[in-house]
């Protein structure tokens, strides 16, 4: 394995670690607001780990991140497995378009976040104030809350070699169950998640530049195309270029 080849790989295991285990035959890395609970739930079944998980509790990164990331070696072996090439890698991926609007409307329900992005916002902001901050700040994960953060990390289609799209993803890990020959898994249940806004999700307008704070905002949200207007769109295409360029997202059409 070349220099280029390790200190990717050392990159890639920096701030998020994929999901990997022994005897599974896929490393599948993964990033926030991108589909990642429904991958885990998706993982932890395929290695009967997910009523264990469930019953640790409901938020599947619990168990994620103090029980089953807290195993002895979990990174060193990762590392070890990714140098010895004999696992196929796999990186979940979503369009940007959706995905700023995700990483939006999770920032301001989320006071961590808020406090990170834009500590003198006390009562909400638009998605257009939003993005102009995420474009002071930059778009990569050393700048930014790997919430918000550009999906695709510098070079890693050197260690990454296939992909699934959140759109397709019961077609793409279906395709996945039958190469491998793994389990049969629930798509239907296993996607479905509290936190998932989508259902919510039914205003349609112009709100690119309505200042929002989730909490007392009610129970409807808007659509995600009522947040575009010409500007908010090129913000994002210029903002999260790479991801659209890397993973080959249309640029131009906001309606999936």
């Amino acid at each position: 394995m070349s220099k280029e080849q390790e200190l990717q790989i050392a990159k890639l295991t920096t701030y998020l670690l994929p999901l990997y285990k022994k005897e599974f035959p896929i490393i599948f890395f993964w990033t926030p607001r991108s589909g990642c609970t429904t991958l885990m739930r998706w993982f932890f079944f395929q290695n009967g780990l997910l009523q264990k998980a469930m019953d640790y509790n409901p938020w599947v990164h619990s168990y994620r991140m103090e029980v089953f990331e807290k195993g002895n070696h979990y990174r060193a072996d990762i590392i070890d497995q990714i140098l010895a090439g004999k696992k196929d890698t796999y990186k979940l991926v979503r369009n940007p378009y959706r995905r700023a609007v995700s990483s939006f409307l999770a920032s301001i329900d989320n006071d961590k976040i808020m406090k990170e992005i834009a500590p003198n916002y006390h009562n909400g902001f638009s998605f257009k104030e939003f993005l102009y901050l995420i474009r002071k700040i930059g778009v990569s994960k050393n700048q930014l809350n790997s919430h918000i953060a550009q999906q695709y990390d510098e070079g890693e289609e050197v260690i990454i070699k296939d992909y699934v799209r959140l759109e397709n993803f019961s077609t793409e890990m279906k395709a996945i169950e039958n190469k491998y020959r793994l389990l049969d898994s629930p798509i239907l249940s296993i996607s479905n998640s509290s936190h998932h806004l989508s259902g919510q999700m039914v205003e349609k307008g112009a709100f690119a530049n309505v200042k929002m704070s989730l909490k007392p905002y009610g129970k409807t949200l808007p659509t995600y195309e009522s947040f575009y207007d010409k500007e908010t769109k090129e913000l994002v295409r210029e903002l999260f270029k790479k991801d659209f360029e890397k993973y080959g997202y249309n640029q131009t059409n906001i309606t999936i």
